[in-house]
């Protein structure tokens, strides 16, 4: 079987795109090119990957048993191309790292920052989406750093703490619960409260430590991401409950205050994930060193600088 790595990125990429076309627009080739390249793989290994409908191209039952093995093979080259280029030291090389929302815009930007102090001449992607949205793209080798919010059940994925997350209830200052002390979870009943869309591990979390605390909740108003559930609450209107990593600006400018709630404690873990069966490439152990250092860059640098 020819195992050329062309041929099989070519395969992937169709597979992943739903079509030669696009597949050919994302690896940047021609799309005769691309379909040449999947022929001559079908040819090698003697069994067709694809079916060819009127719709458009769908796997065979062959094709998406391949699809996995492909990727393995994949990663795999990129993690031996890279190992060898980085003989030499991290003078080039890329790292693709996939996160949550909240850590991927709050947590991770002074890690990323301080990789490429030390790493100037590795490219560096970063993408964010829900839990789900992160293993998935983990398990189709497209991350080489994988970090989520909620834990994932998944064979081939190791899922391992990394740190803990405190959430906090927060509210504009001119809100009336910002002016009294020990507030009851119980207040929290009558309030608008500011969650997070429907997909979010945020909202299960929050709905839970809410739950846990005797408190159902009476008005609620549901909202896609963390900046806008700030500003909304900041606005005064409503109380929004959210990773202090979220507000640490908003805390420091005095546009939001930390409402004090005994009995109502939340926090939740960030996991990092990886591939059992992978081998991290040299940019990917660089990155995890300084995760497992323990240490947030943005408040060591803080710490220098006073």
């Amino acid at each position: 079987m020819n195992m050329n790595p062309a041929l099989l990125r070519a395969f992937v990429a169709v597979a992943e795109h739903g079509g030669f076309t696009a597949a050919a627009r994302a690896i940047g080739v021609s799309q005769p090119a691309v379909s040449r390249a999947v022929r001559d793989l079908e040819r090698s290994c003697g069994f067709e990957l694809l079916e060819r409908t009127p719709h458009g191209i769908r796997l065979t039952r062959a094709g998406e048993s391949f699809l996995l093995n492909a990727r393995e093979v994949i990663g795999a080259m990129r993690t031996a191309e890279e190992a060898v280029a980085a003989l030499g030291g991290l003078g080039h090389g890329r790292l693709h790292i996939g996160a949550s929302t909240t850590i991927a815009t709050y947590v991770l930007p002074a890690f990323v920052g301080r990789f490429l102090e030390e790493h100037p001449a590795v490219d560096v992607r970063l993408d964010s989406a829900h839990t789900r949205g992160i293993s998935q793209m983990l398990l189709d080798y497209h991350l080489d750093i994988a970090l989520t919010e909620a834990p994932v059940s998944e064979e081939k994925i190791q899922t391992r703490r990394w740190r803990t997350d405190h959430l906090v209830a927060v509210a504009s200052p001119r809100h009336p619960l910002a002016k009294r002390r020990r507030i009851p979870p119980s207040a929290l009943a009558i309030e608008l409260l500011l969650l997070r869309e429907r997909e979010s591990g945020t909202r299960t979390i929050v709905l839970e430590g809410l739950a846990a605390a005797g408190v159902i909740p009476g008005r609620t108003m549901e909202i896609d991401g963390p900046e806008a559930i700030k500003q909304i609450a900041a606005a005064g209107r409503g109380i929004a409950i959210v990773s202090r990593y979220t507000v640490g600006e908003q805390l420091a400018l005095g546009r939001l205050v930390v409402l004090d709630i005994p009995g109502l404690r939340i926090t939740r873990p960030f996991y990092r994930l990886a591939l059992k069966q992978r081998r991290a490439s040299p940019a990917a152990k660089a990155f995890e060193a300084l995760l497992d250092a323990g240490d947030d860059p943005e408040v060591g640098a803080r710490s220098r600088r006073r």
